[in-house]
């Protein structure tokens, strides 16, 4: 089996922190080879320490976010020599738990790409921190077509209905099979918490009088990130391998993650003070315990 990995970088102060080096480690023990693409300004010496773990580093401008740098990537080798092919991105913290054991549980699937979380805001796909293609995409002309049509994107929102959202539906419109590996579904209660927290009174009202005439169903109360919303649920039972770093240092939805750093120690041995250390260069200290 030979596996490519992408692995994508930016840093506000033009460093590599020391979580990054973790995971690039880690990452380093399943790849036949390991690209690493910064849009920071990085020093010869960075350079230097990054080449111990990675077969090639590219430095690139700050433009695009993620895709760019994937299609950067790519570009650089010939990635359809490989078995499996990995994108993935520094926006997490982790792993928590080997990554081999993952790699193996997943070979097993029936499926020809997947992620580690999946994700229906918006609409349905698998969220690009960390996605699998194996060889029947890896070497499909709609990949390929897909990722030369990728461009300069100036808004997150545009991105993230154009490629992130974009890849999965591509993929799947035309007959490639996913799979994802923490698989996760609220309880209707959750739903409704999360539903009730998100909307003013007419929308629930609205809501509620669709469900009772039967034009829409429970599973659809609002749109839901996993990785928020119940960062602490797949964390114990569904030993999802990362934590956003997102929800950490900014907690866009305001949820209860005040004792994450308990909640990470209880099912993983991964060094924490990683973590503490990041939050606070972000200068989010409240979000530690």
């Amino acid at each position: 089996m030979t596996r490519a990995i992408i692995f994508v970088h930016y840093d506000r102060d033009n460093i590599v922190d020391d979580y990054v080096y973790y995971y690039l480690k880690e990452l380093q023990k399943n790849a036949s080879h390991l690209i690493f693409i910064s849009t920071a300004q990085l020093l010869k010496k960075d350079i230097d320490n990054l080449s111990l773990y990675c077969s090639e580093v590219i430095l690139r401008e700050n433009i695009g976010y993620d895709f760019m740098s994937y299609k950067t990537g790519l570009s650089s080798f010939n990635y359809q020599e490989y078995d499996e092919l990995v994108i993935c991105n520094d926006s997490v913290y982790g792993p928590l738990f080997p990554l081999e054991d993952i790699f193996e549980n997943m070979h097993h699937h029936p499926c020809d790409f997947w992620g580690i979380t999946d994700n229906t805001d918006f609409h349905y796909h698998l969220q690009s921190y960390f996605i699998v293609f194996k060889k029947s995409v890896i070497q499909s002309k709609p990949f390929k077509d897909f990722w030369e049509q990728v461009k300069v994107l100036h808004k997150k929102d545009d991105i993230i209905q154009k490629y992130e959202i974009g890849l999965t539906k591509i993929l799947l419109d035309n007959g490639f099979s996913s799979s994802v590996y923490t698989k996760f579904q609220p309880t209707n209660m959750q739903s409704i918490f999360i539903f009730l927290k998100k909307f003013t009174l007419s929308k629930i009202v609205n809501k509620i009088t669709a469900i009772l005439s039967g034009k829409d169903k429970l599973k659809r109360l609002g749109k839901v990130n996993t990785t928020h919303h119940f960062w602490k649920e797949i964390l114990i039972s569904g030993k999802v391998p990362f934590i956003k770093i997102e929800l950490l240092r900014d907690n866009p939805m305001k949820i209860d993650i005040a004792n994450f750093k308990d909640t990470i120690e209880s099912v993983s041995n991964y060094d924490t003070h990683l973590i503490k250390k990041h939050l606070a260069r972000m200068k989010e200290e409240t979000c530690i315990k």
